[in-house]
C-alpha cells in the first residue's frame, strides 16, 4: 500500500542493496584499506615488504624522470579568431568580406 520512498519496505530493500551490491563491497574494501593505513599496517610483512619497497623505489625513479621532461607549452597569445573567420580563411577567402558601395548597408527603402 505504501508507495512513498520513505516506506519501510523500500528503505529496507535499498539498504540491503547498498550493503550487498558492488558499491557496498567497494566501500568496505576502501574503509579497510584506510583503517590499515591509519594503524600503520602493511599488506605484506617481512621479506615481501622489503621487496615491495625496492620495487617502489625503482618505479619512483622512472616517474621522476618522466616529470623532468617539460611538456610543450601552448601559446595563448595570438589571434583569437571566431569560427566564421577560420572557416573563411580555410577556404582561401579574406577574413572579412568586402564592403559594398554603400558601406555594407542594404539599399532597401523603408
Amino acid at each position: 500500500m505504501a508507495k512513498s520512498i520513505r516506506s519501510k519496505a523500500k528503505m529496507a530493500s535499498r539498504a540491503r542493496k547498498r550493503q550487498t551490491s558492488h558499491y557496498g563491497i567497494t566501500e568496505a574494501a576502501r574503509t579497510q584499506r584506510l583503517s590499515d593505513k591509519l594503524l600503520g599496517k602493511s599488506k605484506k610483512e617481512g621479506e615481501d615488504a622489503t621487496e615491495e619497497t625496492e620495487e617502489a623505489a625503482v618505479e619512483g625513479e622512472g616517474e621522476d624522470a618522466k616529470m623532468e621532461e617539460t611538456p610543450k607549452k601552448i601559446s595563448t597569445s595570438g589571434p583569437k579568431d571566431s569560427g566564421r573567420i577560420k572557416w573563411r580563411l580555410a577556404r582561401g577567402m579574406p577574413a572579412k568580406p568586402k564592403r559594398g558601395v554603400m558601406g555594407g548597408k542594404n539599399t532597401r527603402r523603408r
